[in-house]
């Protein structure tokens, strides 16, 4: 018999980032790498997200990245592909493809090991792209693959309503 999978609650993070897009009334994008996925499907998790979701690309091949993003070649070749600049090129991009006016990016090594630059594992990289502009931030998060992963989520949830509300 085929078990019947139970939904996951909503992090409070996902539901503020969720709750403030409503109130200005802008639709957000994800473009991921490292998290491939988690933080499009944390802001699925919130009831309501599809008046504020509407796509989300998971480029986690540089060759993507440049392809759907627009992220230049030399920027990866001359910052590596786990770079402020990377992760900034990439919410702009979103941005641009999505139509939106807010997306979130995130570029880093989930780990085990370390990136092949000598950047240890853990090492993530969050853009927020915000009306034409985009800001990053670096972080060092611990643990396996899948709580780095998990933790560059929750992160980039409460960074994208910081730069936002620095905004207003």
């Amino acid at each position: 018999m085929m078990e019947i999978c139970k939904g996951r609650q909503p992090s409070e993070a996902a539901e503020e980032l969720v709750n403030f897009l409503k109130q200005k009334q802008y639709h957000i994008t994800t473009a991921e790498s490292c998290t491939g996925g988690l933080i499009a499907a944390g802001i699925v998790d919130v009831p309501g997200a599809s008046e504020v979701f509407e796509e989300g690309y998971i480029t986690y091949a540089n060759r993507v990245k440049e392809k759907l993003l627009g992220v230049r070649e030399e920027t990866i070749r001359m910052f590596t592909v786990v770079s402020g600049q990377v992760a900034e090129e990439m919410a702009k991009g979103a941005c641009m493809a999505a139509d939106t006016q807010v997306s979130i990016s995130v570029t880093g090594y989930a780990g085990p090991d370390d990136g092949e630059d000598g950047t240890p594992a853990g090492t993530v990289y969050i853009g927020i792209g915000y009306h034409q502009t985009a800001v990053s931030r670096k972080y060092h998060f611990e643990g396996d693959r899948g709580s780095v992963r998990m933790q560059a989520a929750e992160a980039a949830y409460r960074y994208a309503v910081e730069r936002m509300k620095e905004f207003e």
